[in-house]
């Protein structure tokens, strides 16, 4: 299937991408006080999203059975860059998202591993640096600055559904209207919510948020399909990783509106196509060649 040659395409500007991010972090010239490195891209959150679906297709390439021991290397090699320069990105959404992610595919693919993975994470959390715990323990922090923004900004964008339920307000700058609704206290105003739920019923209303919400659920049947289908091992490692990844990708989603990130949103539908090319084959291959008019002709 064309999956294999678009793995190994992945694969290198993928591993090319992460290791510049990584360079980026190491040289000293990130962002910040812990140095968030986005590499080739605008800003640290776009390249974290960008890297967390990444790391699930190799993931689940890396750790999955049956796939060809120099694939299963080569996605290993490509899983450790890219999940670096995840971690580097401090992007702490997609870093859950990446939770999700790898929990899903080992859910799907080596359930028995799961106990280790997360035993591996836990004594990461305990080994690393006292900055790096801190970025993660501010994950569940209720007063970090960060937090209390998103929360603020449910608020607001609550607020302004209310009064606009239905279709919603439009696709349109969010920033005026959350200035006149905005909580308390709320000092920073920007023209989306930081939420892809909250954003998508504020501007398109009850009956968007039901469309958005039946899509992923179209997109999650297409890819569950697939995987019952019968596939061989790596296309079926593939579709596990493309499980992980949309679901990373809606866990990172309920703090940033990576909907809209162009970068982001580009790759998750790559994934999606690269599914409805495995489900169209599994069409084709079940039907045959078609014959012609009146029968077989020499």
């Amino acid at each position: 299937m064309c999956i294999r040659d678009s793995f190994w395409t992945l694969l290198v500007s993928a591993s090319a991408s992460g290791l510049y991010g990584v360079l980026v972090f190491l040289l000293g010239r990130g962002d910040g006080t812990l140095g968030r490195t986005s590499g080739s891209f605008s800003n640290a959150m776009t390249f974290g999203g960008v890297m967390l679906l990444l790391c699930s297709l190799f993931f689940s390439m890396a750790v999955s059975g049956g796939v060809r021991r120099r694939i299963r290397l080569a996605a290993l090699a490509a899983f450790a860059v890219t999940l670096a320069a995840l971690f580097f990105s401090f992007t702490r959404s997609s870093w859950l998202g990446m939770m999700c992610a790898a929990t899903a595919v080992l859910l799907l693919q080596r359930r028995r591993f799961l106990p280790l993975f997360l035993l591996l994470v836990l004594l990461a959390y305990l080994l690393m640096p006292a900055p790096y715990k801190g970025r993660i323990e501010s994950i569940w922090d209720p007063s970090f600055r960060t937090n209390v923004e998103r929360m603020q900004m449910i608020r607001g964008g609550w607020s302004i559904f209310a009064d606009h339920w239905i279709i919603g307000v439009g696709p349109i700058d969010l920033a005026p209207l959350y200035e006149e609704r905005k909580p308390e206290g709320a000092v920073h105003v920007y023209g989306h919510l930081h939420n892809n739920f909250v954003n998508i019923a504020v501007t398109t209303g009850t009956i968007g948020l039901i469309a958005f919400l039946c899509f992923w659920c179209a997109v999650f049947r297409l890819m569950a399909g697939n995987l019952r289908s019968g596939i061989p091992p790596p296309e079926r490692a593939w579709v596990a990783g493309s499980i992980g990844a949309v679901a990373g990708f809606l866990v990172n989603g309920l703090f940033e509106w990576n909907f809209a990130d162009a970068e982001v949103i580009t790759l998750v539908y790559i994934i999606i196509g690269s599914n409805a090319a495995v489900r169209a084959g599994l069409a084709g291959s079940k039907t045959g060649p078609e014959q012609p008019a009146g029968g077989r002709r020499d």
